[in-house]
């Protein structure tokens, strides 16, 4: 996207009075890694010419989200995750809370979203399960962002994806379940399945382990597939292109057990996964690496040193060095 695009984007929404939906549309590409730059120099701008400022207030409305949030599974939301924004990230709203739509947005105009919206982060090294307000329970994985109202009172229960995440829902026929990602909106009535979606990747996919789901792409230029249980539905980006795979269901989440499960993956996406799962940073030669398929499983009590360890045996040539939390592979 062009800079003066996303600067259109981020200064028309301040100040200005929106649906719920495209509030929610809003954070969700704000929180996306495309564009980032363009996007941090808007905000500091807008920043700059806003009078107000950050108070204590603003990190006790933080806090107040993150006992919503953690009735049952609690995840610390801390200053920390935050750091790269600093300041600004509190003036853009990043989290709808319940008394303050934070300073940059805080005008007349304004509205705080009813009902309010959460958004759930996890950290890379983590994994977290959280229930939503219809029981439906979430397992989300390392580096993603879950965004969901605190009370489901639309026609649909719809939330909001960039990561990885695996849903197990509460059947309620009258409100259908939706997770919506960049690239595809995901439908169930009651079902078990999981979704990876992370920014970064070439492809968005979907599998379905129980009962049935609903898979449209965005735009809607192809037909709708509905999937069968045992059924993978993969959307490459750049080529548009849909295959839908028979698999082993239960692997594709095996993840929320600590377990990390390839077949016929891309080196890229193992290290992606690893990074990930153990919150480091590696560096590799990506094409000496390219056209090759892996068919490897790590188990949760394997470090970090373990998988490497494993991936040396496997692959003819395959050194490294390890420095902190920096790896290097020659």
């Amino acid at each position: 996207m062009e800079t003066k695009q996303v600067q259109n984007i981020i200064r028309s929404f301040f100040g200005k009075r929106f649906s719920k939906e495209t509030q929610l549309r809003f954070r969700y590409w704000l929180r996306l890694t495309e564009d980032r730059d363009e996007k941090d120099a808007t905000i500091r701008e807008l920043w700059e010419k806003c009078p107000s400022s950050i108070t204590e207030r603003t990190w006790e409305d933080l806090s107040e989200m993150q006992e919503r949030i953690g009735r049952k599974h609690t995840m610390p939301v801390r200053r920390s995750l935050f750091s790269r924004w600093g300041k600004y990230v509190a003036a853009v709203v990043l989290i709808v809370s319940t008394s303050v739509v934070t300073q940059l947005v805080n005008q007349p105009t304004v509205e705080v979203v009813s009902p309010k919206l959460v958004e759930f982060y996890v950290p890379y090294g983590d994994c977290r399960e959280i229930t939503l307000a219809d029981g439906s329970i979430v397992w989300v994985n390392a580096g993603s962002l879950l965004i969901y109202p605190s009370e489901f009172t639309a026609d649909t229960r719809t939330i909001y994806l960039s990561g990885e995440a695996r849903f197990q829902v509460a059947k309620n026929p009258d409100k259908p379940f939706i997770v919506g990602t960049n690239h595809l909106d995901i439908q169930a009535l009651g079902t078990v399945f999981s979704v990876c979606a992370y920014p970064n990747s070439q492809t968005t996919s979907t599998t379905l382990e129980e009962g049935s789901i609903l898979v449209g792409v965005k735009p809607e230029k192809q037909q709708s597939s509905i999937l069968k249980s045992g059924e993978q539905l993969v959307y490459h980006h750049q080529t548009h292109q849909i295959r839908i795979n028979s698999v082993e269901a239960k692997q594709m989440s095996a993840w929320k057990d600590g377990y990390l499960i390839f077949e016929n993956a891309s080196f890229e996406q193992l290290i992606a996964a690893l990074e990930r799962k153990y919150d480091v940073t590696i560096n590799y030669n990506a094409g000496k690496y390219n056209g090759r398929s892996y068919y490897v499983k790590f188990n949760p009590d394997e470090s970090v040193e373990d998988a490497l360890l494993i991936l040396s045996r496997l692959i003819d040539g395959f050194k490294y060095t390890v420095t902190g939390q920096t790896i290097s592979i020659n």
